[in-house]
């Protein structure tokens, strides 16, 4: 089989695995997992920024094993699911079960096993991110072995592999804790960045979701907040976000010399933006599409960090990038006892950077990320850092037994590539 291209969703990773392999049921997988093809990596839908999937050995998708939503026990509010099926799908399918997920982000389009694997998470203090909802879990070994962890059968190993970006096996199927289903009242509103902070933990403690958008060189955030209720749903979701990024984007082009004028013309615009209320299923309100192609960093603070690293971000920006256009996002999550969860051990507020795919991603790394690793963050496991096993090991507990745990599940290192071999501290060859 000739050599395939493949790249994330942004464009920023690329690599050219030697196989890229769909496999459509349970033999079919545990059939490549046994070929001595050397290295394998799982895909979803490539919206890591970092290179978790990048290789250039045997690539797998689980897209085309069949199947959403397994099965349903409605008593136990839990539902086992297909781990290669997309969120969306899932809570459509979920939805005609009368069930839905507790909590998403703010994009749906990753599979399950991907948006778990990395510790993707919404904006809630009661919810954790979506890994901590998984109470039974299928992974397949590297040796094609299929093994079950739940709460009360290889604990340890559920702990684990909650949040493990696919270095302890493939996740092929998992039961997750889910409740009936439900319509969220969503407002959105423009409010001023120094009222928004003043209130942000209030906030948090009133509505059932709540997170805010901050722009550099404007004085105004972009507050959405969800509640939940029983009224009919109206409205409708508009998907404005493509539009408002190229604005900016067109603003920084025009007017990225003039810090003044910029933040005056922004200003102004955020004064005048209307607030917006509509009704819907959870899932519809929580999701947003995400056209836009860029790249990513975030860190989850320590709570009584959170804030204060997010202003020194904007001031840094300001500071030293008129480049930067992208809005800031904000957001808390309840803490989970997941061995590599960035949640684990306490509630997080997590800070987004985003920069144009076309534009440099070097302010990340130069003068972002030393906020953030001085204020005790923890960086999202699928997008952009530059953290390697000696600073991991600093910031979990639990790391020494995770690693320690994935030479046991895959002595002979399978399921390593150079990005992953850096994180746990191992050496990496073809």
């Amino acid at each position: 089989m000739a050599d395939v291209n493949w790249q994330n969703w942004s464009g920023h990773v690329r690599s050219t695995p030697q196989k890229w392999l769909k496999p459509k049921d349970m033999t079919e997988l545990r059939d490549a997992l046994r070929a001595p093809d050397g290295h394998v990596r799982m895909v979803g839908k490539g919206h890591s920024f970092t290179a978790l999937a990048a290789t250039e050995g045997t690539l797998i998708s689980l897209d085309e094993i069949p199947g959403t939503v397994l099965s349903c026990d409605r008593n136990a509010e839990t539902a086992r699911l297909q781990a290669g099926a997309s969120l969306n799908a899932l809570s459509r399918g979920l939805q005609q079960q009368g069930l839905a997920f507790k909590n998403l982000g703010d994009i749906d389009v990753q599979t399950l096993a991907g948006a778990t694997s990395t510790g993707t998470h919404g904006t809630g203090v009661g919810f954790p991110c979506l890994s901590a909802e998984m109470v039974e879990i299928n992974l397949m070994l590297a040796s094609g072995e299929l093994v079950t962890a739940s709460t009360t059968e290889n604990a340890d190993l559920l702990h684990a592999a909650r949040v493990a970006i696919g270095s302890l096996g493939i996740i092929t199927d998992a039961t997750v804790s889910v409740r009936p289903a439900y319509r969220l009242h969503r407002r959105t509103f423009t409010r001023s960045l120094q009222d928004t902070l003043a209130h942000a933990m209030g906030s948090w403690r009133t509505h059932r979701n709540f997170e805010f958008f901050c722009l550099p060189f404007c004085d105004h955030a972009f507050n959405i907040i969800h509640d939940e209720t029983d009224a009919d749903s109206f409205g409708a979701k508009e998907n404005s976000d493509s539009n408002a990024v190229m604005q900016l984007k067109r603003l920084r082009d025009l007017l990225g010399w003039s810090k003044p004028l910029r933040r005056a013309l922004l200003n102004q615009v955020a004064r005048h933006q209307k607030p917006e209320e509509m009704i819907g299923t959870s899932w519809e309100m929580l999701a947003s599409e995400r056209n836009n192609r860029f790249n990513e960093m975030e860190y989850h603070l320590p709570v009584d960090q959170g804030l204060d690293a997010l202003q020194e971000v904007l001031a840094v920006i300001e500071r030293q990038r008129r480049d930067v256009f992208f809005p800031i996002e904000c957001r808390q999550t309840a803490g989970d006892d997941a061995w590599l969860s960035p949640f684990q051990g306490g509630p997080r507020i997590s800070v987004a950077v985003h920069a144009w795919h076309e534009d440099s991603v070097d302010w990340f790394f130069e003068h972002v990320e030393p906020i953030f690793r001085r204020r005790g963050g923890r960086p999202h496991w699928g997008k952009m850092h530059s953290l390697t096993a000696a600073d991991l090991r600093e910031l979990y507990p639990d790391f020494e037994r995770f690693t320690a745990l994935r030479r046991e599940l895959d002595p002979g290192g399978r399921f390593l590539n150079a990005h992953t071999a850096d994180l746990w501290g191992e050496t990496f060859g073809s």
